[in-house]
């Protein structure tokens, strides 16, 4: 009788796992060159690599009571998660395969999101709390969350990062145009030669190296409290301009001004030719530049 009961408590024990087994995920279609795919999901994980397939594939599990509505076309594949009211069951962990040349969005609420191993026109990630992790080559790149972090590794020509409490890294062969926004996490960049780069923070601090600076190009630096840290190649050509209210500067080259009455530090100076503009604000943090260890 003991040894029947016990039974009956371990298949009880059981049953919650049977009924909320995971719903297998398995989806094909083709795409070729300048097609986009879209994949939107709220809890779990979504990771995306590329392949040498003329198709994309969404492979994973859905937690019970969670479906799949799919969009698709001959150049655009949409799939979004749909999830009950009230969901306590858990979330989807799905895989995304793009071929080459694609333009590739994914959105995430609470959900990672890890990309690695594309070759991409475009790619777009974006998340509320979820941490996005970044990797490949894609000629445009813009990647944003609320509280989780970015780092990213993309090489690209055209990188936006943008994050609220969140920190932001990024390396890995960016160049051309990249911009970089936060309010209270610190941003590190590290970058090729640019046109434009631009980063702000409010709280937090930057630092940044770049590799050079093209003719005409522009950097601009901002914070309120965080302190700014500036590498760049000893043959830059750029006019710099620096000004802090409360914070110092240090720098290789010019020569630090302060008013006769009242606070605030600036250095205006010119580097080579002067060509193109680089400019620093920093409100109470300190200011650091540094010439030609690249």
């Amino acid at each position: 009788m003991h040894h029947r009961l016990r039974i009956v408590a371990a298949l009880t024990l059981l049953l919650p796992l049977v009924v909320q087994a995971a719903t297998p995920v398995n989806e094909q279609h083709p795409l070729a060159a300048g097609g986009r795919v879209e994949v939107s999901n709220i809890a779990g994980k979504v990771t995306v690599r590329g392949w040498d397939r003329n198709e994309v594939a969404l492979t994973g599990s859905l937690a019970e009571g969670l479906r799949l509505q799919q969009d698709k076309s001959s150049n655009r594949v949409r799939w979004e998660v749909i999830y009950p009211r009230n969901n306590r069951n858990g979330g989807a962990t799905l895989e995304l395969r793009v071929p080459r040349s694609v333009e590739v969005q994914v959105g995430t609420v609470s959900a990672d999101i890890d990309v690695a191993g594309v070759d991409v026109r475009r790619l777009s990630a974006n998340a509320v709390s979820g941490e996005i992790t970044a990797a490949g080559r894609s000629s445009e790149t813009s990647l944003a969350t609320v509280s989780g972090s970015i780092r990213s590794q993309v090489q690209t020509q055209r990188l936006s990062l943008r994050a609220v409490s969140g920190d932001i890294q990024a390396g890995g062969g960016i160049g051309g145009e990249v911009s970089a926004e936060t309010v209270s996490g610190d941003i590190r960049l590290d970058t090729a030669q640019v046109q434009r780069l631009a980063a702000e923070a409010v709280s937090g601090s930057l630092r940044v190296g770049a590799g050079g600076l093209a003719p005409g190009g522009k950097v601009t630096l901002e914070t309120v409290s965080g302190s700014i840290a500036l590498a760049l190649p000893g043959k830059v050509s750029a006019r710099l301009a620096v000004k802090t209210f409360s914070g110092a500067i240090q720098s290789d080259a010019g020569q630090v001004e302060r008013p006769r009455y009242g606070p605030g530090r600036s250095l205006e100076t010119r580097l080579g030719a002067g060509d193109g503009d680089i400019s620093i604000n920093a409100h109470s943090g300190n200011v650091r530049v540094t010439l030609g260890n690249r």
